[in-house]
């Protein structure tokens, strides 16, 4: 244990160097370095308060390189800002409550039973705290004198950060950049999606129907979306229909309407999409999927404008654009008479082809960080990629395109460790392989397996129930000790227990 005279010496060296000349910040980096020469406290950080956002930065870690003082400033820091008001007053955490929080920390301590504690600084102005000093101290006899001496010289740094002035703002390179939008909702700038914007721009102050046609998840709605959105039609109402979800009748309900005792429960009229769209657009995906009966009367309100709701004589005009889908061969479907030719004709004025991922290669770096983000934004927590995981994914097949894309990041987020998505991980979870083995990967070169593609989505939402489930367990039923170590908020939380039926056994 060190002696009382070990921390006035400490106290009287610390004083010199910061009355001494010199760069504030690296008088305060030596004063932090002094801590682990002295007294072995490890990995001491400061955090500044940044007035306008009041959010809180990583201004000095002296055990860490820049590397990790870069990450740490994403993840510890970002935790701290959202979590202002557990830092407010000096805290000491042990075990698992230290090991939850998102630390960066010297390889050579990783594994060795620390306490975590921080402590508030404040200045002559006791209610405004200017930053928050944090160390690593070992869990042994002297803890307790040490935390006292960590908050002293928190007293210290806020007198001397006070009286000097505040400190200039850090500056990092985000993990995640901001991913190039082509379009609204539109993410990219390879070739093949800038083509795609050009005649999406070109097309949309016209009248006349627009075809879609593209694979399964290539975004084919947000390519109708911004025809609307850049048309003279943009103030009346988008509305949409995926035509393959409904059966037939409750097709023509939908979109046609229907009158009071129409059929069995038609209790009160009700208005189609037809009139709801009226002045704007109606968006109807997977036209291919539809039966020729249904065409025929589709055909009928795209040449005369007009229609009758179910159950009634009287014709109703609409003004409406249509801009249809699919991922059909819709050519062969005409051949096979299984599409009505006239129909086809009628739609395919405009057609548009909304590229597969295999196409636009390039753009899969910028959509995986788009997702990132959102998934960072959605759950409150700050995790990364790198290039070379980046690089992984682009040489990976993606049949689902888009959609299988984001499932696939999403699954990644759910498993990560260290803040950081790890596609090794998220293959093996998946039954994926690499498309073009990597160098130094040691993946095998094979395709999407059956089974992963009939898992889809499905498997994201079981996954993240299976760690709702084992966060519960090992937090004993506590739900607020199972949203801590899950990093995510009570609320959300329980938002997924409801959705997912999760049952909670609260261990007494």
């Amino acid at each position: 244990m060190s002696s009382q005279l070990d921390y006035l010496e400490f106290f009287v060296q610390a004083g010199k160097m910061l009355g001494s000349t010199g760069n504030r910040l690296a008088k305060i980096n030596m004063v932090l370095i002094m801590l682990t020469d002295y007294f072995g406290i490890r990995n001491p950080v400061l955090l500044i308060r940044d007035s306008v956002t009041n959010s809180y930065n990583i201004e000095l870690a002296p055990e860490l390189t820049q590397e990790e003082l870069s990450r740490a400033s994403e993840q510890f820091g970002a935790f701290v800002s959202r979590h202002k008001r557990r830092f407010d007053y000096e805290q000491m955490l042990f075990g698992r409550e230290a090991a939850e929080l998102p630390l960066i920390t010297p390889a050579d301590i990783a594994d060795r039973k620390m306490a975590f504690f921080s402590c508030p600084i404040v200045g002559q102005d006791k209610s405004l705290q200017t930053g928050i000093l944090t160390a690593l101290i070992a869990n042994e006899g002297s803890v307790t004198h040490k935390a006292k001496l960590l908050k002293v010289l928190a007293g210290q740094l806020g007198f001397y950060l006070d009286s000097t002035g505040s400190i200039p703002r850090r500056v990092y390179k985000s993990g995640i950049e901001e991913p190039p939008v082509a379009m609204e909702g539109i993410i990219g700038e390879s070739r093949a999606i800038k083509q795609v914007c050009e005649t999406i721009r070109s097309v949309a102050t016209s009248r006349a129907s627009v075809f879609i046609r593209g694979e399964s998840g290539t975004g084919k709605e947000l390519i109708a979306r911004n025809i609307h959105n850049h048309s003279l039609r943009s103030r009346a109402p988008f509305i949409s229909l995926n035509c393959a979800a409904v059966s037939e009748n409750l097709l023509l309900n939908e979109l046609f309407g229907h009158e009071k005792g129409a059929f069995t429960g038609a209790t009160a009229s009700a208005k189609g999409r037809f009139e709801a769209a009226n002045g704007g657009t109606l968006f109807l995906d997977e036209i291919g999927e539809t039966s020729l009966n249904f065409q025929a009367k589709l055909l009928r309100v795209l040449q005369e404008g007009e229609f009758e709701r179910l159950g009634s004589s009287k014709t109703i005009k609409v003004d409406v654009r249509i801009v249809c889908a699919t991922n059909a061969n819709i050519e062969s479907l005409v051949r096979q008479r299984l599409f009505r030719e006239d129909l086809y004709y009628r739609l395919n004025v405009l057609p548009i082809w909304s590229p597969s991922l295999a196409e636009r290669r390039e753009d899969i770096p910028h959509l995986a960080r788009h997702f990132l983000m959102k998934l960072n934004n959605e759950y409150g927590k700050m995790v990364i990629t790198t290039q070379d995981q980046v690089s992984l994914l682009q040489q990976l097949d993606w049949p689902g395109n888009v959609r299988e894309l984001e499932n696939f990041i999403h699954r990644a987020f759910l498993i990560e460790r260290d803040g950081r998505i790890d596609v090794a991980e998220a293959l093996a979870a998946s039954e994926r392989r690499i498309a073009a083995g990597a160098p130094g990967s040691g993946l095998s070169v094979h395709g999407l397996s059956d089974r992963s593609r009939a898992k889809g989505a499905s498997n994201i939402e079981s996954e993240e129930k299976k760690a709702i489930e084992l966060a519960l367990e090992e937090s004993g039923g506590v739900q607020v000790k199972a949203a801590r170590r899950l990093g995510i908020t009570l609320r959300q939380l329980r938002y997924r227990i409801a959705k997912y039926g999760v049952v909670v056994r609260k261990i007494r």
